[in-house]
């Protein structure tokens, strides 16, 4: 065991990504000329004010210690190649550091890319300190030094119910969206240690402005919500690729649980501040895209009333020591909501925002291999978009997922639907 300071073990809701090495990346697409010393200073700052991110992980024979390192700032790594590869020159390590920032330039266009460790960052958490990493960055591009509050390490979201009086309900707990993480096809990729990381394609159903904000009007008028519409596609596409009927799909979502408590848990007071909500569709909700969206808007507002979604995360243990999912019916998928546009100095302008999720090998077997792979929904610059992290050798596959989806989410059809 190390010698360093211990600051805690994980929490089972942090453990089950450590096993596997799970890290998710934040990408922004930018044009014009980076600053690369600005950069670095900027995150140097982010990385001293979010103690978590300066720490790594160790093993002591029952699962992991969050350990404080004793070295600077992870480094930045910065190639030139293409940017839609952005993880390209990435030396990823938990036992050395759980945050790294990768740049991949292609003369003006540049990737820059936050990858942080999921057993101490959601997303909610991550895409915080992006948004102050680039805060940062304009400070000192103009001339200014970074401000950037000092945080606390991060608590469990089991110790945050806990300190809220949640309590874990009796009964079968819904599935564990955490257990079922990253989608990968078995080829090599960057890393360190005794397994490389497994490196996915990305497929993409990305809309329009004008077909993001149609559908948000369609999703005004019939009571239900663009995430409800985007989950109602994917159940439809899936149905229709796995060549099974509704009602033998499950869907099962994470749920961001910071507003969902009392008092709220800020945005980096918690590591994976999630719960989980599972919709089966019915005959009474139908077979047509607004009816599902309304299913599953109406159960998460159900879940949420009678407190059956805040305390899932408690599940996590019993499911844990269970035998893995198997069921050829259940439909994963994840939704970051609405990603703001970063403050940027002038000269550098954001044109995409993209995702990345990789893991190791699953040693524990409980990563369920469903073919529609790792599924992420958010919207940036007013458009919606739903990225598909999958194997390669099913990339015929995903042109029609995407294909299907884009169909589905098409305001016409979604009108006459309604």
């Amino acid at each position: 065991m190390t010698t360093a300071t211990v600051i805690r073990p994980l929490a089972p809701s942090e453990e089950i990504f450590a096993g596997s090495e799970v890290l998710v990346g934040y990408s922004m697409r930018l044009f014009g000329r980076l600053n690369l010393p600005a950069l670095a200073a900027a995150f140097d700052a982010v990385v001293r004010a979010y103690p978590a991110f300066g720490a790594h992980l160790e093993p002591d024979g029952r699962g992991h210690m969050l350990v404080e390192s004793s070295g600077g700032t992870p480094e930045i790594t910065v190639v030139d190649g293409d940017p839609e590869q952005l993880l390209s020159g990435a030396r990823l390590d938990q036992r050395a550091a759980l945050v790294a920032l990768c740049v991949v330039r292609d003369g003006d266009s540049t990737g820059v890319t936050l990858v942080t460790h999921h057993s101490v960052a959601d997303a909610c958490h991550s895409l915080a300190a992006l948004s102050e990493l680039w805060s940062c960055y304009t400070d000192i591009n103009r001339g200014r030094a970074p401000d950037v509050a000092p945080h606390r390490f991060p608590a469990a979201v089991e110790d945050l119910l806990l300190s809220r009086c949640v309590e874990k309900m009796s009964g079968r707990p819904v599935v564990a969206r955490p257990l079922v993480v990253a989608e990968t096809p078995e080829t090599a990729g960057p890393g360190v240690g005794d397994e490389s990381y497994l490196l996915p394609l990305t497929a993409r159903c990305r809309l329009s402005k004008q077909k993001t904000a149609a559908l948000a009007d369609v999703a005004h008028r019939t009571g239900t919500t663009i995430n409800g519409l985007a989950s109602a596609a994917i159940l439809l596409t899936e149905a229709e690729l796995r060549e099974l009927p509704l009602s033998e799909l499950s869907y099962t979502y994470s749920v961001d649980l910071r507003n969902r408590v009392f008092p709220p848990i800020g945005h980096t007071e918690g590591t994976n501040v999630l719960g989980f909500a599972d919709f089966v569709p019915t005959r009474a909700t139908g077979d047509t895209l607004v009816g599902l969206a309304r299913g599953i808007s109406d159960g998460l507002r159900s879940g949420l009333a009678s407190g059956v979604v805040q305390q899932t995360p408690l599940h996590i243990p019993d499911i844990a020591s269970g035998p893995p999912p198997r069921a050829p019916g259940i439909v994963l998928a994840t939704n970051w909501g609405r990603i703001d546009r970063p403050r940027l100095p002038e000269g550098l302008r954001v044109n995409d925002f993209r995702t990345v999720m990789i893991a190791k090998p699953d040693k524990a077997g409980h990563r369920l291999q469903q073919p529609s792979g790792t599924i992420i929904i958010s919207t940036f610059d007013d458009q919606l978009s739903i990225e598909i992290h999958h194997p390669v050798e099913t990339t015929a596959q995903q042109r029609r997922r995407v294909r299907l989806l884009a169909a589905h989410l098409d305001p016409a059809h979604v009108v006459g639907a309604a």
